[in-house]
This record gives structure tokens, sequence and C-alpha cells, in this order.
């Protein structure tokens, strides 16, 4: 993330207040799936992921400061994003927790690479995006679903729920926030095919049914 001595417009500010605000939304989000885990190393992993993202925020922090742009104010703007998203979706067991993590986790880092890379944003290719939860539900939890059909059928249920909350939430924010996507429907529609088909492929590698 270079680019030290640009002018921040209102485009930059909303698609960085956003990160911002998701990067917040993801370090809670894990450290409350910590919090419940069934282990003390789970929940040690977890603690870890969830530091991750907070490193995000403090790297946006520095972005921010050389720039001018108040990150706070603009990841304000945000605020309860996700909250009827999670009233909707709650979890009755841990795997229907971590299920619910890695899919709307998994969404907005795509939607969020797809706009930075759309506005050519920063500089590295894919940004920090990857706090490792995805990893940890791949290799925990796919190895469970071969072996127990019924725990597939019932998360794959799970995980559709969530998933049209997760996306229908991506489409509205794009709309909501028309600069994401250059204030162009058909860009909104490519980001959400896209986001899409990337979730199908997070299903089919932990063994569930999109």
């Amino acid at each position: 993330m270079d680019r030290t001595h640009e002018a921040v417009d209102v485009e930059t500010s909303e698609i960085v207040g956003l990160i911002a605000y998701s990067a917040l939304a993801a370090m809670t989000r894990l450290a409350k799936d910590g919090d419940q885990a069934p282990s003390i190393g789970t929940h040690i992993e977890h603690a870890r992921m969830s530091a991750r993202a907070f490193e995000i925020f403090g790297q946006l922090e520095v972005w921010a400061e050389h720039r001018g742009l108040d990150l706070p104010t603009a990841a304000g703007g945000y605020s309860g994003l996700f909250d009827d998203l999670d009233a909707r979706t709650r979890p009755t067991t841990w795997w229907e927790r971590s299920v619910k993590t890695y899919v709307t986790v998994g969404a907005f880092s795509d939607m969020l690479l797809q706009v930075s890379e759309l506005h050519d944003l920063f500089d590295d290719d894919s940004g920090p995006w990857d706090l490792g939860q995805g990893e940890w539900v791949r290799a925990n939890l796919a190895p469970r679903t071969e072996k127990d059909p019924q725990l597939a059928a019932r998360l794959s249920l799970w995980a559709r729920r969530v998933a049209g909350e997760a996306l229908g939430l991506v489409r509205s924010t794009l709309f909501t926030h028309p600069e994401l996507a250059t204030n162009d429907p058909d860009t909104v529609d490519a980001i959400v095919a896209w986001v899409t088909k990337r979730h199908r492929e997070r299903m089919a590698g932990i063994g569930l049914k999109a």
C-alpha cells in the first residue's frame, strides 16, 4: 500500500472506509468464534486470526494518515452494516458459527478485492485479505463432512441460508454506495457474479453444496 502522497477522493474514502470497517467486523467475529471454540487450541488459533484482521486495520490507519484521510469517520459510515445479517443468521452450534464466518468473511473479502482492483487502489496484487480462517475451516471441517453425510447435509442447508443473506448484502452495499462499483449497475452484476462463483468454489472446498 504505497502511494503515500496522493490525495484521497470521495470514491477512495468510501472504499477504504468499507475495508476498514470490514476488518474490524472480522476481528470481532473471529474473537467471538474463538470464545466459543471447543478447545483451547482452537481458541488460540482464532485469536491469531482476529489479530491479523486488526493488523489490516492498522495498515489502513497508516495508509490513511499519509493521505489526510479521517479513517474512523470513513469506516463509521458503514457502522451496523452486518447487524441485520447477524440477527437473521444466529448459529446454534460451533460448526454453524464457523461456516457462517467462512461464508460471510469470504464473500466480503472477494467483493473488497474486486472493488480495490477496479479502482487500482493498492500497489500489491491481492491485498492482505487472507486471515487464515478459510484455510482452518478447510483443514478441520472438510474431513468431517466427507465422513458424515448428515453433517454435510445439515451444514449445506445452513450455508445456503447464510449465503443468501451475505450475497444479498454484497449487492445492496454496492448499490447503496455506487462509487464502489464506479456508478455502473453492470459492474455491480459482474462483481456479484464473481463473488457468487467464488462462494460456490469455497463450498466445494469443505464438502458442502452451494
